[in-house]
């Protein structure tokens, strides 16, 4: 089981993120007991001084009429890039960010976008 997991928002701003961020935080403390660690500027937020802050059940309270994600969000970054017409995933950009992961004690991460998003998300699986 799981001690702490990580929430990341990621892509062009869209309706619902609050409420995935709020479902997932409530149900990760309530029902499983696992603390919760917000991303903030999506996968960015884990690059050089990592930026962070602590999910609660009080914390998510409250955000669900708000727009966007109380995360913040970015549809580009230094995680994914073209080089001669093909996506690269730049392999040191993608290994510091696990490390500080680790350094965060974060087990999983729930990564809540798009196709880009998911993509990114999946070369760190892969790790």
């Amino acid at each position: 089981m799981y001690k702490q997991i990580g929430i990341i928002t990621g892509g062009g701003d869209a309706p619902g993120l609050n409420a995935v961020i709020r479902a997932a935080v409530r149900t990760a403390v309530k029902e499983f007991g696992i603390k919760c660690v917000g991303i903030e500027d999506s996968f960015e937020g884990l690059t050089g001084e990592t930026q962070t802050m602590r999910l609660t059940t009080r914390s998510v309270s409250g955000i669900l009429p708000r727009g966007g994600t109380m995360l913040g969000t970015r549809n580009s970054g230094s995680f994914c890039c073209f080089e001669d017409g093909q996506v690269v995933f730049p392999e040191e950009t993608i290994k510091a960010a696990i490390e500080n992961l680790k350094k965060l004690e974060i087990e999983a991460l729930v990564v809540i976008g798009g196709d880009g998003t998911l993509a990114i998300a999946q070369e760190f699986y892969k790790r």
